[in-house]
């Protein structure tokens, strides 16, 4: 059984080196915004274990919406995990916090791998692809939620 608590920005650093930066020092796990009030953080846990993580972020993006908008940053699954519904379980969480929160949009900066999963998730591409140096190709996705 898979359970989605709310856990603090600490808690995400360790599966978001070891997913999404393996490549760069652990300090760099560590994003602007995530010990703002606003800014929320789930974990997937697997009995006691984080097998999962996404953050959600209280941002701008006039580019999509007038309104208020939520970014989401920082999703990882353990891989031996994936495709076991995790990551969309991870994901539901995230956008009702936006939702009771106030949002109109939640939106993020997908990787290019991961664009399949976000337009099952009812998200749409917005713009063409880009690339952010060090990580990879991106495109921006978003949902009016």
């Amino acid at each position: 059984m898979i359970n989605i608590l709310k856990i603090n920005a600490d808690d995400t650093f360790p599966l978001r080196h070891k997913i999404l930066r393996p490549h760069q020092p652990i300090s760099q796990s560590c994003f602007s915004g995530d010990f703002d009030e606003t800014t929320a953080h789930f974990g997937a846990f697997q009995q006691s274990k984080i097998i999962g993580i996404i953050s959600i972020y209280k941002t701008d993006t006039s580019s999509i919406s007038d309104h208020d908008s939520w970014q989401l940053r920082a999703m990882a699954t353990e891989e031996n995990s994936r495709g076991k519904g995790v990551g969309s379980k991870l994901l539901a969480r995230a956008e009702k916090h936006s939702l009771e929160n106030g949002a109109f949009c939640v939106w993020a900066n997908a990787r290019f791998e991961a664009i399949d999963f976000y337009k099952k998730s009812g998200y749409s591409i917005f713009g063409n692809e880009f690339n952010i140096d060090g990580i990879g190709l991106h495109y921006l996705v978003y949902k009016n939620v």
